[in-house]
């Protein structure tokens, strides 16, 4: 990770710090006397003179990225006097973060911070918190991105601090958007007592008055082939000292529907590994109330007999993430036996609401280290301390499918084998049921709606001819909604993947497990990187004792024969190669470390031949490795003849560059900037790539200069992505899911990659961590094109539809136009023109379709063409509109698309 995610990514250490947190906007209140105001700034005075003019007391980071920025003292924007208006004009690295810096924190005191702001041609939201100004950029009260408009509005969040803060410290506000915000009446009030939540009322909980009693799960009896309500994790093992999470991984055990239950006909199999791993099937949220108790129950066996494994209850978030309250460790044998435990869960330290519900989640996992397989049926969480027979809360559960093992792709022009049960959740005497089927495109477009008469217990298939493409959401209900709970299902029709092989520059960091290659690899996808998803180079696990290699050649060549090609890492030492300070004139033994590297490239020629010498050598402890700039110049002479004595075909790859901070590759040694074919670099962009004052990456040709006459064959973009708009989904039941968010995750994973290509950029790698699936971590950098459920993202069809778009081709020039921004790119017989909106120039333009050549592919994101649906023109916006032409040569082709173009 970058230092441009470490700005951002900084929830983690916050989560360590922050105790209790609020955050909502809200009109002018009175405050109570013992709210002390401690600082404040009314940004009437005094400014600095000259270009830029900041507020005295407030600070503009200028070292995060490149960017074009105007910072000014203005007295018209709609608020009595001045304003300190911020505009962000371009951005090619980093973000905008301005921070008022007049600020002192004490240990476990409470904080409100309120302020006015409005914005004007944001293409994202504004965050707003309380950090350290510098290195390890700290987050003491922490408030998440909230969307903002063009209207002046308070905006406040609360928080407790967990130390005292005496300097370095500020409010901070930050995006990676173009445009511009407003700033007035910032103040900062503390309090030895939790201040009024701002936050809306929360939803109303599970059980209470007027809530449910009985079981609290909409299905118990696991009766369907997959159900969003359930996703399985793995994490890898050692065993005896041996890392076993590879093959480990590549079994991926998932839990599946295996006949025999106790309450129906089906009931939940949870398997483990033949490798050590822990394996785990998690439930998405539950809101319970805290200080409550609950009982858990549910009829479980095992086999082989004696096999352990557990239920238990999991903090989700809420103050203790991943933490268990309650569990039950039954010894089970091979006969169905009922267990049951009884926990109460706790508010989360120093929360000023005890009584709003904590979120938790439900895990059923099986032995780590012992082979075998667990089977669970009638589950049931229900209010109090005492198990009751069980009872599911609806006679019938509803289930549709496509057939989960491609995670529900379905190709261009092809039908949808979509599968419909209702059955039987225990005993009932409903043999027919009548159920209402919507089904609805991206982003909310009606498709189908249909009522359906279904036979209990047995499943309907229907092969529905869809015309649309993209993403599609099925929504089930019984007509009488006290037989079934709702359910939801979600498929993707997609374009067939280009045959580009491994000219292909869309790449990925995957979890080695098949079913992740063969979905990317469906999304067009022909690279994946091994870093932090998994280890199956890093020098650490393969050999762990000096002169014992452990190689996992039967998993390389299932990812080579899934039609996917490797970039392997060789760093992260381990303990034996690495040389006290002082001791060594480098923090590694060089010469093993050149050994190593040599029997890497010589075993795996031919499967893996391109290799990048470490992972962010700049981060403190990045790779393990914790040495300087011109200690790390030794490593990659070392590395380079190795690779090439190992196999003269090698590609290497380095310095592993931050892109915003040419000085990182200018301090590495010169000699050692020779030593690699591709240069590599890392850019995270916090905008959504494109528009403004500032092309993308433009530093990247301040690092090309400091290679000298060594030009690299190719340039190599290995890790990034936007941390923001990960959370993405076309369900409707996620809290953290949003339509604006949504869109905007489309817009980014489209024009991430055309803005790449663009700027001579022939491989992108961004980061994906598929370490595990489940609710435990979605949001987080996992799921930008994967959901908890292994279900297809808006993003995911964004990206497959760019890459059957422009893969294959390269980038040609076209001539600008004022308010939009474009991508030309021709080769292989076809030519593909691009356009979206430019936030950086105030207003939009259109698009007349009709002017377009009938004959030419005109694709939104999500493979549909707007004329089919009777537009003749196109609002140009935030996603990209692709045309293609086999007949246009690029220049054509881009003078018809601007001739289109008008205000």
């Amino acid at each position: 990770m970058s230092r441009a995610e470490s700005c951002l990514a900084v929830a983690t250490t916050a989560l360590a710090m922050l105790v209790c947190l609020g955050v909502g906007v809200r009109a002018q209140e009175s405050r109570v006397a013992e709210f002390r105001v401690i600082s404040s700034c009314d940004f009437e005075g005094p400014y600095s003179a000259g270009e830029q003019q900041v507020h005295d007391g407030c600070v503009n980071n200028w070292q995060w990225g490149r960017k074009d920025m105007v910072l000014k003292a203005d007295k018209d924007t709609g608020r009595p006097r001045t304003a300190q208006r911020i505009q962000v004009r371009g951005i090619t690295s980093g973000g905008m973060q301005f921070f008022y810096t007049k600020l002192k924190l004490k240990k476990d005191r409470h904080y409100r911070v309120s302020y006015w702001l409005k914005s004007d041609g944001l293409e994202g939201p504004v965050r707003c918190y309380v950090r350290k100004i510098d290195y390890p950029w700290t987050v003491y009260l922490w408030a998440d991105f909230v969307p903002r408009t063009n209207e002046w509005k308070e905006y406040s969040f609360t928080g407790k601090c967990g130390e005292d803060v005496n300097d370095d410290v500020g409010v901070c506000w930050e995006t990676g958007s173009l445009g511009t915000i407003w700033l007035d009446d910032m103040k900062v009030e503390e309090s030895e007592q939790p201040f009024p939540s701002d936050s809306p009322s929360p939803k109303p909980p599970l059980v209470g008055e007027g809530g449910v009693r009985g079981n609290l799960l909409p299905r118990s009896s696991f009766e369907g082939r997959r159900d969003h309500f359930w996703s399985q994790m793995f994490f890898g093992w050692n065993r005896n000292g041996v890392w076993e999470g590879v093959e480990g991984d590549w079994e991926d055990p998932q839990m599946y529907r295996a006949e025999g239950g106790k309450v129906g006909k089906y009931c939940m199999a949870v398997p483990n590994a033949v490798h050590a791993g822990q394996p785990g099937a998690l439930s998405i949220t539950l809101d319970m109330l805290p200080g409550k108790p609950y009982t858990v129950s549910a009829w479980m066996k095992s086999d082989p007999p004696g096999l352990a494994g557990s239920i238990a209850l999991l903090y989700w978030w809420s103050g203790r993430h991943q933490q268990s309250f309650g569990s039950v460790y039954p010894k089970l044998t091979s006969e169905w036996m009922r267990v049951s435990f009884t926990a109460t869960p706790q508010a989360p330290p120093g929360a000023t609401r005890t009584a709003t519900p904590i979120t938790a989640m439900i895990q059923i996992a099986p032995s780590a280290v012992q082979h075998g397989t667990l089977y669970v049926d009638g589950l049931q969480v229900e209010a109090g301390d005492k198990m009751t027979d069980y009872k599911p809360r609806f006679p019938l559960e509803l289930y549709a499918d496509v057939g989960q093992d491609g995670g529900n792709l379905i190709e261009w022009g092809k039908v949808v084998p979509l599968d419909v049960l209702a059955a039987a959740a225990d005993r009932t005497n409903v043999t027919n049921v009548r159920v209402e089927l919507v089904i609805t495109g991206y982003p909310d477009i009606p498709v189908s709606r249909k009522v359906l008469d279904l036979t209990v217990g047995k499943t309907t298939r229907l092969n529905l001819g869809i015309k649309r493409r993209g993403l599609f959401r099925v929504s089930l209900r019984t007509l009488n909604d006290k037989e079934a709970a709702p359910q939801e299902m979600v498929f993707a029709i997609v374009p067939k993947p280009r045959d580009v092989r491994e000219k292909g520059m869309f790449g990925a960091h995957l979890a080695i497990r098949p079913f992740h290659i063969n979905y990317f690899r469906r999304l067009g996808f022909t690279w994946t990187r091994l870093h932090d998803c998994s280890v199956l180079t890093k020098w650490n696990w393969v050999e762990p004792v000096r002169g014992k290699l452990y190689w996992h050649d039967e998993v390389v060549d299932g990812v080579r024969q899934a039609g996917m090609h490797i970039l392997g890492l060789p760093d992260h030492a381990p303990k034996w190669a690495c040389v006290e300070k002082g001791k060594g004139p480098n923090p590694i033994d060089l010469e093993t470390f050149g050994k190593y590297c040599e029997e890497l490239a010589r075993h795996y020629r031919g499967k893996i031949d391109h290799w990048e010498t470490w992972n962010e050598p700049y981060m403190p402890g990045s790779g393990d490795f914790h040495g300087s700039l011109q200690e790390f110049g030794e490593v990659m002479k070392t590395a380079y003849p190795a690779f090439k004595r190992g196999n003269p075909d090698a590609k290497v790859l380095g310095p592993c560059a931050d892109i915003g901070n040419v000085g990182y590759t200018k301090a590495i040694p010169e000699d050692a900037r020779k030593c690699l074919d591709i240069f590599s670099f890392h850019n995270y962009p916090n905008n959504l790539c494109g528009g403004g004052t500032l092309p993308f990456a433009a530093e990247l040709p301040d690092h090309l200069k400091l290679l000298g006459d060594k030009q690299p064959q190719e340039i190599w973009d290995t890790e990034g992505t936007n941390g923001e708009v990960c959370a993405n989904s076309m369900y409707t039941f996620l809290p953290v899911v949003t339509a604006e968010k949504n869109d905007r995750a489309c817009a980014f994973a489209s024009r991430v990659w055309i803005e790449h290509k663009k700027a001579g950029v022939d491989k992108f790698f961004v980061y994906q961590m598929h370490n595990t699936d489940s609710m435990m971590y979605f949001g987080g950098y996992q799921s930008l094109f994967l959901c908890y459920d292994r279900s297809p993202t808006p993003a995911a069809i964004a990206t497959a539809t760019t890459a059957y778009c422009i893969d294959g081709l390269k980038s040609v020039p076209f001539k600008p136009i004022e308010g939009v921004v474009q991508g030309l790119f021709e080769g292989d017989g076809r030519a593909t023109w691009t356009i979206y909106d430019d936030a950086g120039v105030i207003g939009r333009k259109k698009l007349n379709l009709t002017k377009l050549p009938k004959d030419a592919e005109v694709l939104d994101v999500m493979g549909n063409d707007p004329r089919r649906d009777g537009k003749k023109t196109w609002e140009i916006g935030i996603q990209p509109l692709f045309v293609m032409s086999g007949k246009l040569h690029g220049e054509k082709l881009a003078q018809v698309g601007q001739a289109a173009t008008a205000s």
